[in-house]
């Protein structure tokens, strides 16, 4: 008599779950890619739309930033030490605040959503305003700092615009620009 040997399955199951393992890659890249607009609290935007005409900042822009920057946690921290909405480095805060004489300050403010969002949408101005040709130069600048940005175009290796920002040494400052960019236009249309 002969024995039978046992069915090969895992060689008929292999095609078929590298198949839905590729499907399940693909949709994850897929998402992965695309930055997905978050409706922030109604209570978040009446705070930051007067704040944003007092400042001179943009409702969209801010919002775009906050959203890459916390999803619109208040209580956001970083692992570099980044703190609030805005993601406001501790030491830059108390920088803005004693150039732009904000009286009060104190580090443990910084988790307060309106000194969160004042230092925060204060120094975007001032970015803003050193780098005036570009806004994808300011929004790198708020990510890497404005000291690295102007080192990246002083030794040739960013022109400082969106459609050359491949060029951006730092993989996280190019990404992060992208994602505030199409945030941006995004609220745009929104707001």
């Amino acid at each position: 008599m002969r024995t039978r040997r046992p069915a090969r399955r895992g060689r008929r199951l292999r095609p078929a779950a590298f198949l839905l393992m590729t499907a399940v890659f693909l949709v994850a890249a897929a998402a992965v890619g695309r930055e997905r607009v978050l409706k922030p609290p109604a209570a978040l935007v009446e705070i930051i739309a007067p704040l944003c005409v007092e400042l001179g900042e943009e409702l969209p822009l801010v919002l775009a930033v906050i959203q890459v920057e916390s999803r619109f946690r208040e209580n956001a921290v970083s692992p570099r030490g980044a703190v609030g909405l805005m993601q406001v480095m501790p030491d830059t805060a108390g920088w803005v605040a004693e150039q732009w004489g904000l009286e009060g300050y104190t580090e443990d403010k910084l988790l307060q959503r309106e000194w969160n969002l004042t230092i925060g949408m204060t120094y975007l101005r001032y970015l803003r305003q050193q780098f005036p040709e570009s806004l994808a130069q300011a929004l790198a600048a708020y990510n890497a700092g404005p000291s690295r940005v102007r080192s990246w175009q002083s030794a040739g290796e960013w022109d400082g615009s969106e459609s050359r920002l491949e060029d951006v040494p730092y993989p996280e400052t190019k990404n992060y620009v992208r994602r505030v960019l199409k945030a941006y236009a995004s609220y745009r249309k929104i707001y």
